[in-house]
């Protein structure tokens, strides 16, 4: 076997970072500028326009730049290898894609929960004789939380020149939730063809109440198949303490020889894809 020289070896790895420069910035550039453009406006969707953050999307994804380099570095050098770096500076990538998800859902789940009664204290303003604008404003003022920085948004939009019609269509919008958009769609129609406004916003909630409903029963129905998801994806955690009491050294090899590197990726790769695919068929809109 010809032995190599350390002069060789540098001069081949020159040429491959050479090579490798070129291709990224001969094809790769486009591609990953397209990709940074559609995080920040991923960002900006969800952190400006639905959280209602004062957090300005580039430097959120300069924040995320950062922790994926950091998480490759800290994985490289570690592990001493690249293929974990590589696997930690992708689950730093995730991560705070997962936490906007996170928030993003659990306020709308909050914003879909206050909509019944929000929709109440519109019923007994118009009933009052206040006109829709006005009773907009006393839910502002008699509600907390996600809903009255939602409205209030609504108003400054109206108050700016915006019409009412259209500032609810950009709420409906900027929420997400379809309960909004029906309850936009249904204020919107009774002002063009006139009517009860109270009792038609009474059948609107009770509507959404039923929907409420709805969904409880069917989170408890698909409760087990969530719960079967979440152990299955804490076994391989298990399984890997029983080996590591059995055979330690057996189980060392996985994180030691190149093959059970490779086993180790496939699996989290297959339980993801798992995890992802229970959660697919459990998730059932009504």
């Amino acid at each position: 076997m010809i032995e190599q020289s350390p002069e060789i070896i540098l001069a081949l790895i020159l040429i491959l970072t050479f090579v490798a420069s070129y291709l990224f910035v001969r094809y790769g550039y486009a591609p990953m500028r397209s990709f940074w453009l559609k995080q920040e406006l991923t960002y900006d969707n969800v952190l400006c326009k639905q959280l209602l953050l004062d957090i300005d999307p580039r430097h959120a994804m300069y924040a995320t730049a950062g922790l994926v380099v950091f998480a490759f570095l800290l994985g490289a050098v570690i592990a001493g290898n690249v293929i974990s770096g590589f696997i930690l500076g992708s689950v730093a990538f995730l991560v705070p894609s997962v936490i906007t998800q996170h928030l993003e859902r659990k306020r709308r789940r909050l914003l879909d929960n206050q909509l019944v009664d929000g929709l109440t204290t519109l019923a007994s303003g118009v009933r009052a004789g206040l006109n829709m604008v006005q009773a907009i404003e006393l839910l502002v003022i008699n509600h907390k939380g996600p809903i009255q920085q939602e409205f209030n948004h609504l108003l400054r939009e109206y108050k700016m020149g915006l019409d009412l019609n259209q500032a609810m269509h950009n709420m409906g919008n900027r929420v997400g939730s379809p309960l909004y958009r029906l309850t936009f769609t249904a204020i919107e129609m009774h002002r063009k063809r006139g009517g009860d406004s109270g009792k038609s916003m009474d059948r609107i909630a009770e509507s959404i109440r039923e929907i409420h409903r709805l969904e409880g029963k069917l989170d408890a129905i698909t409760a087990q198949g969530r719960f079967q998801a979440i152990m299955m994806a804490c076994m391989p955690a298990l399984f890997s303490v029983q080996l590591y009491i059995m055979d330690p050294d057996g189980f060392k090899m996985l994180f030691i020889e190149p093959a059970g590197r490779l086993i180790l990726l496939g699996i989290v790769v297959m339980l993801i894809l798992a995890f992802v695919w229970i959660r697919k068929i459990l998730a059932v809109d009504i």
